[in-house]
């Protein structure tokens, strides 16, 4: 009996170099490229954005100064100097988010606190001929010295040399005490 052998099957070298070849290619580039990519990576600032959350610091570009009021065991306002990060696109804007935010620890420390509802946020900021219009949210009424909240507003918007004047909104509607 005659047994029909089927061919084998030839093991093709072939593919086999083309998938070295491939590997290669790609160590050459990578070996090549990496040092310009790995450069620009760093230049860009990217790792830092990512490692903010890690570490909490931030940029240069990222931090304001700015001055807010805070009322002192005297009953007094008193404008404190902050670092803070960049909210908005102005120090208008920036400084009362600060102050809506509350005394900072070491605000705290020199006996500063805050009449302003700390569930209070900014609506909107405008400057228009010398005045401030500063609106807030409706918990702002429920601060619990409204007089004080308001006087810690208005030294704020006065720290600023281009502003004569402050129009405290409530909702966009002007407050009325």
């Amino acid at each position: 009996m005659e047994m029909d052998e089927a061919p084998k099957p030839r093991r093709s070298v072939r593919p086999l170099l083309i998938l070295l070849a491939w590997i290669l290619f790609t160590l050459v580039i990578f070996a090549l490229g990496y040092p310009r990519v790995r450069q620009a990576v760093i230049s860009s600032g990217v790792l830092q954005y990512a490692n903010q959350g890690k570490n909490s610091t931030l940029l240069p570009d990222q931090v304001r100064s700015v001055q807010v009021a805070f009322i002192t065991a005297s009953g007094e306002s008193q404008l404190i100097s902050l670092k803070t990060q960049r909210m908005g696109g102005s120090r208008y804007h920036d400084s009362f988010e600060a102050l809506l935010k509350g005394p900072t620890r070491d605000a705290l420390n020199l006996g500063m606190v805050s009449y302003i509802h700390p569930k209070t946020s900014l609506i909107g900021i405008t400057l228009s001929n010398k005045i401030l219009f500063v609106s807030v949210s409706k918990e702002f009424l429920q601060s619990m010295d409204l007089e004080k909240a308001t006087e810690q507003l208005k030294a704020t918007a006065l720290a600023f040399d281009q502003v004569k004047d402050l129009v405290v909104l409530v909702e966009n509607k002007p407050l009325i005490q």
